[in-house]
């Protein structure tokens, strides 16, 4: 049986890293379900950078940016 941080792993890194459908390669529910979170974590993640971006593209301050976040120094 394989590792969760296998799986997880193959899902990263199939098909230049979209990964495939989790609910279709995973046959435990639980595990696909981490596999799921993972990969909607990691989308919000990309979406996250793409927005710090723009934001500094339109002339925000990093401390304006890390305000909205909750973040400190």
């Amino acid at each position: 049986m394989r590792t969760v941080e296998e799986m997880l792993d193959e899902l990263e890194n199939a098909n230049g890293g979209e990964g495939p459908d989790p609910v279709a390669t995973v046959d435990d529910p639980a595990l696909a379900r981490v596999a799921v979170a993972h990969m909607r974590a990691r989308a919000a993640e990309h979406t996250l950078d793409d927005a710090v971006m723009a934001a500094r593209e339109a002339g925000r301050s990093w401390q304006a940016i890390g305000d909205v976040l909750g973040m400190t120094r």
